[in-house]
């Protein structure tokens, strides 16, 4: 098995668990959503594992409730009951770094149904970079 290396993204992600109680990684299959959410997670639940869906399925506002956070949600889309559950957590309360939602497939995330609204900050993830690939730390465009 391969380290991990180091993405772009990973920063951004922790401060904006240091502020926001969901994120969801979104962006082209394969580019690492999965494995770059492990790192920020202390639990996760592999919705594409029928045993672990199952409960989910059942009773996912108890499902949720076991949970060490950040909760990593990987797979959501299997069981699309557990953004209801994320967002009666938010609700209940909105504290920082709660859960991270990653998926393969793309949704309709404009749908009037979408119970995410104003609970969910998308973070777009993409191919590795030239700097992540050497290793490397850029600057902002235009910086010195």
């Amino acid at each position: 098995m391969t380290s991990y290396r180091q993405r772009l993204v990973d920063g951004l992600l922790a401060e904006l668990l240091a502020e926001l109680p969901t994120l969801m990684l979104v962006g082209p299959r394969a580019v690492g959503k999965t494995t770059t959410a492990l790192r920020h997670a202390k639990s996760v639940v592999r919705l594409d594992r029928p045993a672990e869906a199952a409960a989910f399925k059942a009773d996912p506002d108890a499902a949720l409730r076991v949970f060490e956070e950040p909760v990593l949600l990987d797979e959501w889309q299997v069981v699309p009951e557990v953004l209801g559950a994320v967002k009666r957590a938010v609700d209940s309360s909105g504290r920082p770094g709660r859960f991270l939602l990653t998926g393969s497939v793309r949704v309709d995330r404009e749908e009037a149904t979408w119970p995410a609204t104003g609970r969910v900050v998308r973070v777009a993830m993409y191919p590795l970079t030239v700097a992540e690939v050497l290793e490397t730390r850029t600057r902002p465009c235009g910086g010195r």
